[in-house]
């Protein structure tokens, strides 16, 4: 009895001893211990700083992280005035083919749903997020959901399947996915209302979302998640608050935005098991610049390395696609060039080049002729 006892406690000690598996709860609160690095922590992708075109509403942050088995995203805002405004998150998932970057996207099958509007996009789009809130105050007090495939078969209109997945109420309560049409089940969306609908005073409530990483075709250790969120109008126009944020941007974007000929990328990057990748201002502390473009036999990848560190070079299709690895090692720090001449074995068209120094990445769009 001595002896088994023993081996008992050793067992519930050793047990005791092992790290808890980091998760997150989908609550539509932004907890700070759900902030961190590693597997099942939110990292900061971006923070809307600029003035709101819709006065103390809109965008404050966007948060990504991943387990085992998920995709979670933490969009902190306050959206609610006194319509039907709503988010809208695009995705280009590892493993999914949607739309091309720099293509208009299609509308949506639900002429009721904000994804009626057409913006263009400098990132590939394999699905599209809503989240609907109902009028600050009012008696309806739910939170809409929907979702759009662009991966999917359009309809005879060469609309996209824009499904309804259900309402949440606005206290953060998640609701689950299980209709199986939605291609999204065991998903979670919740939603909570900040206090006073204030979105300079809100810094943890918004939305929430967890999907299974099946469900989005998989993915693996260094597979590359893309995203961008988007404040629209009732209208389906859109507000000045994006996610990356525009420099300087103030005003309304208005009804179907073109956002392939605005200086920088419009999307952010996260890669399964390292992290936040993208921002704009990667670009500039990279000190990052490809030219000349369109393509020629001199062209050249320019950039500085803040420290010495592991960088990559890759080249990526429309459709996102690895084409090419132009560059993958260790380097000192200061200012370096890399030749893009290699593209020119590669069919006409528009390329993605990225550069990752340690955890920054910058891309750049070359055309090939």
């Amino acid at each position: 009895m001595k002896k088994l006892f023993t081996l008992s406690a050793l067992a519930a000690l050793t047990a005791a001893s092992l790290p808890a598996q980091a998760q997150f709860s989908v609550d539509g609160t932004l907890s700070t211990a759900e902030i961190g690095t590693g597997t099942g922590k939110y990292q900061l992708l971006g923070t809307y700083t600029n003035a709101h075109s819709a006065a103390d509403r809109g965008l404050k942050s966007i948060y990504m992280g991943t387990t085992a088995t998920t995709l979670n995203i933490m969009v902190v805002a306050s959206p609610e005035k006194t319509d039907y405004n709503a988010l809208l998150l695009y995705l280009d998932a590892p493993n999914k083919t949607g739309i091309a970057a720099n293509t208009r996207l299609p509308g949506g099958s639900d002429n009721s749903s904000q994804f009626r509007s057409q913006p263009t996009l400098d990132m590939p789009v394999d699905y599209g997020f809503r989240l609907t809130t109902s009028p600050l105050a009012g008696n309806d007090a739910n939170a809409y959901h929907s979702k759009i495939d662009y991966t999917a078969t359009p309809n005879a209109a060469g609309k996209y399947p824009d499904i309804y997945l259900g309402s949440t109420n606005k206290t953060g309560t998640a609701f689950t996915v299980t209709d199986a049409a939605s291609g999204i089940v065991g998903a979670k969306v919740s939603f909570k209302t900040s206090a006073t609908g204030s979105v300079a005073a809100n810094a943890s409530t918004g939305w929430e979302i967890e999907y299974p990483l099946a469900v989005l075709g998989g993915a693996s250790a260094n597979d590359i998640f893309r995203v961008m969120v988007a404040y629209v109008g009732d209208n389906a126009e859109f507000y000045s608050d994006v996610l990356p944020q525009i420099a300087g941007q103030s005003a309304a974007l208005g009804a179907d935005p073109n956002f392939s000929t605005i200086a920088g990328n419009q999307s952010y990057a996260y890669q399964v098991g390292l992290g936040v990748l993208a921002s704009r201002q990667a670009t500039a502390e990279l000190q990052a610049a490809a030219y000349p473009n369109p393509l020629a036999a001199t062209s050249r990848l320019a950039y500085t390395v803040p420290g010495t560190a592991s960088v990559v070079v890759e080249v990526y299709n429309s459709l996102g696609q690895k084409a090419l690895t132009l560059l993958n090692e260790q380097q000192a720090t200061g200012a370096h060039t890399l030749a893009l001449a290699p593209l020119g074995k590669l069919t006409a068209g528009t390329y993605l080049v990225t550069l990752r120094v340690g955890t920054q990445l910058s891309t750049h769009r070359v055309v090939v002729e």
